[in-house]
């Protein structure tokens, strides 16, 4: 809401918040006309208290109950305010978050109406009122607490409401994300694939094609011809290289270390094994080989030309099936770096299973070495390969050794044969956050128990309203009686002061709703009880006196 509409409505809740204090100062319809002066201190404090009602609101509703108690207490007329003190303490439940210090600023408002009002009104009347107090602290508890406790009510009301939109819009981009890691992980996960299989294949072909480049008897233009066919799969390769690294969307996927190959140090052009990068553990813990065994692999680079050997593929049959995949893996990436960075140079295969009593879980090793090679290898450096295997291998709980050896490359990698529990992340256990569905019941709770509070503190109140108005209507009709014996002995022109020994201590009313006989001019007149009846028909004995003598004496039926 701007600045300029929220003033806007200020203005116009002064207005009709103040209309009751006008109407007041032009008739005398709904109490005693009010004076001028008293109208503006009115309407004044009005202002006062919708000026804070936003910054400050139980200033404002404050400031309101102090209105209402001076009203009374003043003009011992509850009629003219009760409407402000009603919408301001309405409007600071909704905007007040606790409710500890509108119940204490009501509680001592209250106690400060029940010892100023019955004070100021005996200073102004010149007489004891006890209604007067009665009237403030109900007005305080009807239109100042009740409308506070619906007002909060409405704003815990809200605040479960935005609490609601808000917990959407964190779920639609909870929702939003995940359907991009998803993404992220497709994608990775054919650029994985594309590097394993098509690389290895890309890889066997410009061996092969090689292997003929250098054969004995070869006449020159198809030696020509070989030496472009391999250059042009070697071509392919970097184009599979780019692919990589554009489905990869990020540098762990072919897009980093560019100045080191993926095999060694510069002599071999080979990889850069730092820390390998995290990568998507559900994704790295499906497998991605076709289904070829360590033997056939070893078989099928050696029909392309390689010089291969491999040393125990018996123990394939005693790996489980958790860790064949990765070993698998780590042949094929092996085998695909040999054949690019040390094209002609020797390479053996070692495979090694131990199985460990007393319950100790059993481990793999495999080994991937090259010597030197006859010649530099002209392969891709992606850099993505021994990455992805680092980052799979550490997840399954095994370690990945790399690096230069007796002039040539060695891969080896560990795995244990039993899977370890996932690590959490540093920084400590992730503390579970507390269910929706708790929160949302705590929340209808909270709104349900200031709902139950404000027609429980509106019915004590009714309560308490009706049970004093009765007691006092009971104590009124008793102590305002005069006997018709004591009212016959009365006589026309007798002294006031004579006449006041036999009267009783208040009178029943200070105006009766019906006609009656005129008013001696100058007299005032006073109403007494002709029986201590409290519910029955109301007949009075009416007293005027004028110049300190009894003027005037009617009985008015009812």
């Amino acid at each position: 809401m701007g600045r300029k509409a929220a003033y806007l409505k200020d203005v116009l809740l002064w207005v009709v918040l103040g209309l009751p204090a006008w109407w007041a100062g032009l008739t005398h319809t709904l109490a005693d006309r009010y004076t001028w002066p008293e109208v503006i201190a009115g309407l004044a404090a009005i202002g006062v208290a919708v000026a804070l009602a936003r910054p400050r609101p139980l200033v404002a509703m404050l400031v309101t109950a102090a209105l209402w108690a001076g009203s009374v207490a003043v003009r011992g007329d509850p009629t003219v305010f009760f409407l402000t003190l009603a919408v301001m303490s309405y409007l600071a439940g909704v905007r007040m978050a606790r409710a500890r210090p509108a119940l204490l600023g009501l509680s001592a408002a209250a106690v400060a109406a029940v010892a100023v009002v019955p004070s100021v009104r005996w200073l102004l009347a010149g007489r004891w009122d006890p209604g007067a107090w009665f009237f403030a602290v109900t007005g305080i508890a009807l239109f100042g607490l009740v409308p506070w406790l619906a007002g909060h009510a409405r704003h815990q009301s809200l605040a479960l409401t935005r609490a609601g939109w808000e917990r959407a819009g964190h779920l639609e981009r909870e929702r939003r994300m995940l359907a991009e890691q998803a993404r992220q992980r497709e994608r990775a996960a054919i650029a994985r694939e594309m590097h394993d299989l098509l690389g290895h294949d890309l890889s066997l072909v410009a061996l092969r094609i090689g292997a003929l480049e250098v054969g004995a008897g070869l006449p020159e233009n198809e030696r020509r011809a070989a030496g472009e066919a391999r250059a042009a799969v070697t071509a392919a390769a970097e184009r599979l290289r780019d692919v990589v690294a554009v489905l990869g969307d990020g540098p762990e996927h072919g897009g980093a270390d560019h100045g080191n190959s993926e095999h060694g140090g510069p002599e071999h052009g080979g990889p850069e094994h730092g820390e390998p990068e995290h990568g998507d553990p559900e994704h790295e813990d499906t497998p991605s080989s076709p289904g070829e065994s360590v033997d056939e692999l070893v078989r099928r680079a050696a029909a392309a030309g390689m010089a291969v050997t491999l040393h125990g593929a018996q123990a394939e049959a005693g790996i489980p099936a958790p860790a064949l995949a990765t070993v698998r893996r780590v042949v094929r990436e092996g085998l695909t770096n040999a054949a690019k960075h040390a094209p002609g140079a020797p390479v053996t295969v070692t495979v090694t299973v131990t199985v460990r009593l007393a319950h100790a879980p059993g481990e793999t090793v495999v080994t991937v070495a090259n010597a030197a090679p006859h010649r530099p290898g002209g392969g891709v450096t992606g850099g993505h390969g021994l990455r992805a295997l680092a980052e799979r291998v550490r997840l399954q709980g095994g370690s990945l050794r790399s690096g230069p050896a007796d002039g040539g490359f060695t891969l080896t990698v560990r795995l244990p044969h039993t899977v370890p529990p996932r690590v959490p992340p540093p920084g400590g256990p992730r503390t579970a956050s507390r269910p929706v569905e708790l929160d949302l019941a705590l929340a209808r709770g909270r709104v349900r128990r200031t709902r139950l509070a404000a027609a429980l503190v509106c019915l004590a109140a009714a309560g308490g309203v009706t049970a004093f108005v009765l007691g006092f209507t009971v104590y009124e009709a008793a102590t305002s009686v005069l006997p018709p014996a004591e009212f016959a002995k009365l006589r026309v022109g007798q002294a006031e002061s004579e006449v006041a020994a036999v009267l009783p201590a208040r009178t029943r009313i200070d105006d009766p709703s019906w006609p009656e006989p005129p008013i001696p001019p100058g007299a005032r007149c006073r109403y007494y009880s002709t029986s201590s009846e409290p519910f029955g028909e109301l007949e009075l004995y009416r007293l005027c006196f004028a110049g300190g003598r009894l003027v005037a004496k009617a009985f008015l039926p009812s």
